[in-house]
C-alpha cells in the first residue's frame, strides 16, 4: 500500500470516526457545548497540573530535550507545500499554528474537519502551516505518559522521518485510545509508524527520551504563548509569529469555516 493511499485511508477512518461522534448527540449545538463546558474543563485542568508541575520541566533548547531540526522557538513544526517538514515553507503569507494533544478526542474530531482543507491551503502556499504535538493529558492514560510518548514520538518522525510527518498524524488520530486508558504503547505506535512507510530505524528511535524532554518543553511554551487547552489554533495574518492570536471566534468544528475564514485574510 502507499503511503499516500495509507494517509487517505487513515484521514477517511478519523473522519468517520468524527462523524459517527457527532451523529450520536441529538445536534451538533449540544456537541458544541459538551465539548466548550466539560471538555473544555477537563483540558484546562490538564493544563494546570501541567503548569503546577513546571518546575520538573527542561526549557525549549535545553541540554538533552533535543528538538526536531525544523521546529522553530514556539515549537511549532511546519510543514512545507510538498508535506515535508521543513521544506518550502513559505514566509509571507499567513501563519496557522495548530496545537493538538493525541490523546484529546476534540482534537481528532478537529482533525477530521479541518486536515484536508488545511493540507489544501498549505499545498497551494497560501498558509504556512505550523504543527504543535503537546502533552497535557498524561494524566488521562492511566500512568502511561501516552500525550507526552505520543508527542515525542512526533518530534522524531518530524526530525529523521520529515516525509511521513503529515502521514504519522493522520494514522495516530485515526487509530487514537479512548481517554482513562493506557492509550497505545510504544510498540502499538511503532506498528503504526511502520504502516505509514517510515524506515526501521526511525521507528526503533520513537521512544527516545531527547525527543520526550523536548515534548514536555514544548508544551510549557505553549502555554506561555496562550495556549489554554486543545486543540488550539493561532492565526498571524503577517506570517510573525509575535503578531499572531489564537481564534477564539471562528467555530472551526463546522465543516469549512476555518478555510473561509483563512482564506478570507489573504483576499
Amino acid at each position: 500500500m502507499s503511503a499516500k493511499n495509507t494517509k487517505g485511508d487513515a484521514r477517511a477512518a478519523a473522519k468517520a470516526k468524527a462523524q459517527a461522534q457527532v451523529r450520536a448527540q441529538e445536534r451538533r449545538t449540544t456537541m458544541m457545548i459538551i465539548a466548550g463546558s466539560v471538555v473544555g474543563l477537563a483540558l484546562f485542568a490538564g493544563l494546570i497540573f501541567f503548569i503546577v508541575n513546571q518546575s520538573k520541566v527542561p526549557e525549549l533548547g535545553a541540554e538533552g530535550a533535543t528538538a526536531p531540526a525544523a521546529a522553530d522557538a514556539t515549537g511549532g513544526i511546519p510543514v512545507g507545500t510538498g508535506g515535508v517538514v521543513g521544506e518550502d515553507v513559505p514566509t509571507d503569507v499567513t501563519r496557522v499554528d495548530v496545537y493538538l494533544d493525541f490523546m484529546c478526542p476534540i482534537c481528532g474530531t478537529f482533525e477530521a474537519i479541518n486536515s484536508e482543507d488545511l493540507d489544501e491551503l498549505r499545498e497551494s502556499g497560501e498558509i504556512a502551516l505550523y504543527y504543535h504535538p503537546i502533552s497535557i493529558l498524561d494524566r488521562f492514560s492511566s500512568g502511561t505518559e501516552f500525550s507526552t510518548r505520543s508527542a515525542g514520538a512526533a518530534g522524531v518522525v518530524a526530525d529523521q522521518a520529515p516525509e511521513y510527518f503529515n502521514d504519522f498524524m493522520a494514522t495516530m488520530f485515526a487509530n487514537q485510545p479512548e481517554e482513562n486508558t493506557t492509550g497505545l504503547s510504544d510498540d502499538e505506535i511503532a506498528d503504526l509508524a511502520s504502516l505509514v512507510g517510515i524506515p526501521d530505524d526511525v521507528v526503533a528511535n520513537l521512544d527516545n527520551t531527547d525527543f520526550k524532554k523536548w515534548a514536555t518543553a514544548a508544551t510549557q511554551q505553549a502555554s506561555v504563548d496562550g495556549m489554554q487547552g486543545t486543540p488550539t489554533v493561532r492565526v498571524s495574518e503577517t506570517g510573525d509569529f509575535a503578531d499572531g492570536a489564537i481564534l477564539e471566534d471562528v467555530n472551526y468544528f463546522e465543516e469549512g469555516v476555518l478555510k473561509e475564514y483563512l482564506q478570507s485574510l489573504g483576499s
